[in-house]
């Protein structure tokens, strides 16, 4: 859960909005709670929102130039 609750953090600061966090995890997750989820789940959850962080710094880095 500290990892999620990291990669949240990191979307957060990319400028994802809180609603579009909750939608990737919720996504991810099934629509089910993530204390239900088993590890397999929840290493899905965060492989998610890993490729989510990496667009967004790919987004930040093309137009900050």
């Amino acid at each position: 859960m500290n990892k999620i609750k990291s990669l949240s953090n990191r979307l957060s600061v990319l400028g994802y909005s809180g609603f579009e966090i909750s939608h990737i995890i919720n996504y991810a997750a099934g629509g089910k709670q993530l204390t239900t989820l088993s590890n397999n789940q929840l290493r899905h959850v965060i492989s998610q929102m890993e490729k989510y962080v990496t667009l967004g710094m790919q987004y930040a880095a093309a137009y900050s130039k």
